[in-house]
């Protein structure tokens, strides 16, 4: 079973967002998975000019020449594609969402509908599954309500959302347990969804729970 992650932090390796990343697959590798992340700050991905050639004039290749390729079949190779990103302006990066838009090569013009929602059809039908990772610097859970609903478009199996996601990258003694704690059992859920093909409440609950109250958060930033 292959795992890829793409990280749309512009931070890259360095991000918050990397390191929930690299527990997950670390979790999922432990299972037997084979894992790959793409950093796509790392790659020249064009804007998608949307002129439709990619369907009507070279069927599956875009009319850009820059990395896509290569990040494609990277795509199209996972069994479980991981869309990660912290939430810049209340949404996914502009990075991600770029990557996003240039996954179109892989639709047909064929429209579809499924309960009442209408999308493009595949051009190669794949059973992929998909996780949402997400950190944001803020406290609250409302901070996701955006990007919660972009992801919700590729039907997820699994969402990773992390608040307070600054402790994530600091190297305050203090905080340190919780995160450490915290990360352990992210790398729970990748192992979980490598062996078993799904992750239990309970850790999806562990995930969730706070790295500690939105008063010492506000006080720790020291904003």
């Amino acid at each position: 079973m292959q795992f890829t992650a793409f990280n749309g932090s512009p931070a890259g390796q360095n991000s918050a967002t990397n390191r929930i990343i690299k527990a997950f697959l670390t979790g999922a590798e432990r299972a037997g998975a084979q894992c790959a992340v793409y950093q796509l700050a790392e790659y020249q991905i064009g804007q998608c000019q949307g002129c439709f050639a990619c369907w009507f004039k070279t069927p599956g290749r875009c009319c850009l020449a820059d990395d896509m390729p290569e990040l494609l079949q990277a795509y199209q190779a996972a069994d479980v594609v991981c869309l990660a990103s912290p939430v810049y302006s209340w949404n996914m990066t502009a990075l991600l969402k770029n990557f996003v838009d240039r996954l179109v090569p892989l639709k047909s013009p064929l429209m579809q509908e499924q309960n009442g929602n209408f999308d493009m059809a595949d051009a190669q039908p794949r059973p992929q599954r998909f996780v949402a990772i997400s950190n944001c610097g803020f406290p609250g859970e409302n901070n996701f309500s955006i990007i919660k609903a972009a992801f919700s478009c590729c039907n997820p199996c699994l969402e990773i959302y992390r608040n307070c996601g600054r402790l994530l990258k600091s190297a305050n003694p203090a905080v340190q347990p919780a995160v450490e704690e915290y990360l352990r059992w992210v790398e729970q859920a990748g192992w979980e969804l490598a062996a078993n093909g799904e992750v239990a409440a309970a850790t999806v609950a562990k995930m969730a729970a706070p790295l500690m109250s939105v008063p010492e958060y506000i006080s720790f930033l020291g904003m």
